[in-house]
């Protein structure tokens, strides 16, 4: 009951102070805007297209999308198409319907559909290529036709044919021989197209709770600070559970943002977690422990705000820096990769980015896991060793 009420009454006092709160739930949220508009994860957004006609309009169709420097055709089943969309798989699908080339034909608009469930950068911009391409291929389509109507009336025989010559001679003068290639590998079951505002919120996300952290275990100092730790060691109460208690609501404060921010990326920048959540909560259940202990690792030396302040800036900003949180390793020298591997952050934006993207569970993510909680377990250890050590020197 006393251990409750010391948990409870720590909480009251991490959470009074809200200016803090919001700002750390809103900057990993606002810099994860601001930098997925500003940076891509790789040189080519990718079209999933469903070509249910696969006539020859539908074919240079795609072919004419493909040949965009910044797109990619992957080609999927309607169906998977609209099921990945309503999962947040992917932002946007093409569907080419059964009929699209005899709607061109005829002069109708083509027949294909768009499928997308809410409206991002990316979306956009497919949706803007697809547009365009459609006009153009309308064009080309009803000038060919209408050049083989000229042709009839001045007695050509097969105008469809003739059409059909023109067309593709008017393709070829205006785009060039087609270089259409189109991937048929489908996503996985469970599987995410790794998006840039998913990859950035991990990161951001990860150095964030660093924050959390060190808010969390501030008022140690401000104990030590104000001397109320030496009129605490006078009570009755038993400090290792004092600092128990502390850890403990330190570790509730820190799932509650983890929570919130994760809550509102998924409703206010549409990005998804659920793809595995016993997973992803694992990992960051065994990510915040690990935090907690290193930070109190570090407390135990320092006696003023202004140290704290100062050393726990510089530590979130190198760790950050250096585990991936501002920028994707994959295009960081090897020697980035070798050294993110001492920081916390260079752990946990792997294994969450192979959780979400690639559908990993939690025995795919046990060595994480394991190291965060071994160091989670291992820095209280420490750190309620050397606490009792400064007590034992101070009383003598």
């Amino acid at each position: 009951m006393q251990m409750l009420e010391m948990i409870i009454a720590q909480l009251k006092l991490l959470f009074r102070n809200r200016v803090a709160i919001v700002a750390t739930i809103a900057l990993p949220l606002i810099l994860t805007y601001l930098f997925s508009f500003s940076q891509g994860t790789s040189g080519k957004e990718v079209l999933y297209t469903a070509d249910l006609d696969n006539s020859l309009y539908s074919k240079q169709f795609i072919a004419m999308i493909n040949q965009h420097s910044n797109v990619e055709v992957m080609k999927l089943s309607e169906a998977d198409i609209k099921k990945k969309v309503d999962n947040q798989d992917i932002s946007i699908g093409l569907i080419i319907n059964k009929g699209f080339g005899d709607s061109l034909t005829y002069g109708k608009k083509p027949d294909l559909k768009i499928v997308q469930n809410h409206v991002d950068g990316d979306g956009a911009i497919l949706q803007d290529i697809v547009s365009s391409e459609a006009a153009n291929l309308t064009k080309i389509v009803k000038d060919s036709n209408y050049t083989a109507a000229q042709l009839r009336n001045m007695g050509a025989q097969n105008s469809d044919d003739i059409s059909k010559s023109i067309f593709n001679n008017i393709i070829a003068k205006l785009k060039g021989k087609s270089n259409l290639s189109i991937n048929d590998k489908s996503l996985t079951d469970g599987a995410k197209k790794q998006d840039n505002a998913t990859v950035r919120l991990i990161g951001f996300l990860a150095m964030f709770l660093w924050f959390v952290v060190i808010q969390g275990c501030r008022t140690l100092i401000d104990e030590k600070e104000n001397k109320t730790f030496n009129r605490l060691l006078g009570t009755p109460i038993n400090y290792n559970k004092y600092l128990l208690a502390k850890v403990i609501a330190t570790y509730i404060y820190g799932g509650v943002h983890v929570i919130a921010i994760l809550l509102a990326g998924k409703y206010i920048l549409k990005v998804s977690f659920i793809n595995n959540i016993p997973a992803v909560g694992a990992i960051f259940a065994a990510y915040l422990l690990a935090l907690i202990s290193i930070t109190l690792i570090f407390v135990t030396f320092i006696k003023k705000q202004q140290q704290f302040t100062a050393f726990a800036s510089v530590l979130i900003v190198v760790t950050g820096m250096l585990g991936g949180s501002f920028f994707s390793l994959e295009i960081a020298p090897k020697i980035m990769e070798i050294i993110s591997k001492f920081t916390p952050e260079g752990w946990i934006i792997p294994a969450l980015t192979d959780v979400i993207f690639n559908g990993s569970t939690i025995i795919g993510q046990l060595i994480p896991i394991s190291i965060f909680v071994g160091i989670g377990v291992i820095g209280l250890l420490i750190s309620a060793v050397l606490e009792n050590i400064k007590i034992k020197i101070q009383f003598n």
